[in-house]
């Protein structure tokens, strides 16, 4: 079982991303990708035509064409990542890089059909594409607007080589069979010499062009008011999320006080009371319960505190390792008590955190490896470096956890069968707070068990980075 925090899940955990912003980054992403993929579709199709269909064409200024979409889409990508890593994505700059590819797209496209036959070839369709990004990104104006320009372009292709056919139309043209040295024109001879011909095909396209913006714009207005309406519906679950937090950490802080004077007041009157006395017993539950109970609200208090602080928390360089022999200096009394051993190997990790949220992480699985694992079992830590990053592996010869529990060990307040016939007494949050510690970290646990004979959780984290240049539990999308 895998609990990764990748991607993205409103990469949560990343920058502070409102879900407008999140969207066009992602669109963004996406359409980078596209025109990767364009463009070496674009170069198959040529030769295609050239070595199979013997289709004749200014080969090397197409060509050129085709890698100087490639040069200004790496551009774009890099511009996209440089953003993103130095924390300024905001909706104003996804738009500007927006107009950039747009506006690079229709330049790239009239200089492909130019070479490739002007307004005598069908590929010339391919300037609606322009279109429909430009109607994803931008409101319903601004589409009509780069369907106007796109519309500029198709008759100016059409209309200067009309007028300049000798010096400004590459015609395609086609070997023919009984002439190997021979070409004649792909379509009609001269069609764009005719004007009927040259005026329908930038009808056709013009009326191409609009009714593609307008058919795709609809669309995008109704998905961006969905967009608006799910933002909304998010801000608001966030704010009951808040007041759900508030209300936990509140309330559990106010329960702490009396029950912890209840658990004193208990203990002081059982100290009091002699062995055998007939509420000696009732006493000693009473204690017990008001125990789990101090257990329960402190995880309470600490679960509450990972929900509501994420982007509050204070990072910095920690050593992981100076966290896992604490813990287990810490715990080695209880499991030297139960008749455990206790291994630990520790080798230095550094990594960029929260140092009481580690500390919670590690006191967690080292606690409930010896509190599953019967005498004379053992518990092993190791604590590394894993391809440069820090690797954290707690392993049990414990009871193991069922196949069919173990997707739910991270869920709030479970607690499996085995669990709860091995330890009656439990919170359930433990778990659930280790997933909560992982997911801040940017990190990833995976868990391997066998029932009755033991489980292991490894935890990997990103490897160290700047504190000042990382927000807490940064996970974006990717452009």
């Amino acid at each position: 079982m895998t609990a990764d925090t990748e991607p993205g899940s409103r990469p949560a955990d990343g920058l502070d991303l409102t879900l407008t912003e999140r969207v066009l980054f992602e669109r963004l992403g996406w359409f980078v990708e596209v025109r990767w993929a364009a463009g070496f579709f674009a170069l198959v199709f040529m030769a295609l035509g050239w070595y199979v269909f013997d289709v004749r064409f200014p080969v090397l200024p197409a060509v050129l064409v085709v890698f100087g979409l490639f040069l200004y889409n790496a551009f774009f990508s890099l511009c996209a990542r440089e953003i993103y890593q130095a924390g300024r994505i905001s909706q104003r700059w996804l738009l500007v890089l927006a107009h950039a590819m747009v506006i690079c797209d229709l330049l790239a496209v009239a200089g492909l059909v130019h070479f490739i036959g002007g307004v005598e070839n069908h590929f010339i369709v391919l300037f609606i594409f322009p279109i429909i990004v430009a109607s994803e990104f931008f409101p319903k104006i601004t589409a009509y607007a780069y369907a106007t320009a796109a519309a500029v372009l198709i008759h100016g292709i059409g209309w200067i080589e009309y007028a300049l056919y000798e010096r400004g139309h590459y015609p395609l043209q086609v070997l023919v069979a009984e002439n190997p040295d021979r070409f004649e024109p792909l379509v009609a001879p001269g069609a764009s010499q005719h004007w009927v011909f040259v005026f329908q095909v930038c009808f056709v396209m013009t009326f191409a062009v609009f009714t593609t913006a307008f058919i795709a714009s609809t669309i995008a207005d109704r998905l961006r008011q969905r967009e608006v309406e799910l933002e909304d519906a998010y801000h608001q679950l966030q704010s009951l999320e808040q007041v759900k937090s508030s209300f936990m950490r509140k309330t559990s802080h106010e329960l702490r006080a009396p029950i912890g004077a209840l658990e004193s007041l208990l203990k002081a009157a059982e100290r009091q009371m002699p062995d055998g006395s007939p509420g000696r017993a009732l006493v000693t539950r009473a204690t017990g319960r008001t125990g789990h109970m101090l257990d329960l609200i402190d995880d309470l208090l600490r679960y509450s505190r990972l929900r509501s602080a994420a982007r509050t928390l204070g990072r910095e360089s920690v050593e992981l390792a100076e966290i896992v022999r604490g813990s287990a200096e810490m715990f080695r009394p209880r499991a030297e008590e139960k008749g455990l051993r206790l291994e630990v190997h520790a080798a230095s990790a550094r990594l960029t955190g929260v140092r009481d949220s580690l500390t919670d992480l590690v006191n967690n699985l080292v606690s409930n490896a010896i509190r599953y694992t019967p005498a004379g079992g053992a518990v092993t830590v190791r604590v590394g470096t894993e391809a440069g990053r820090p690797r954290l592996a707690v392993a049990d010869t414990g009871i193991g956890i069922p196949d069919d529990e173990r997707p739910h060990i991270f869920d709030e307040f479970f607690r499996g069968r085995e669990a709860k016939a091995a330890f009656a007494h439990g919170t359930g949050l433990g778990m659930t707070i280790i997933h909560r510690v992982v997911q801040l970290h940017g990190g990833r646990i995976d868990v391997t068990s066998s029932p009755g004979e033991g489980t292991e959780f490894v935890v990997t984290f990103p490897a160290e980075a700047d504190p000042a240049r990382t927000p807490a539990g940064r996970r974006g999308p990717r452009a």
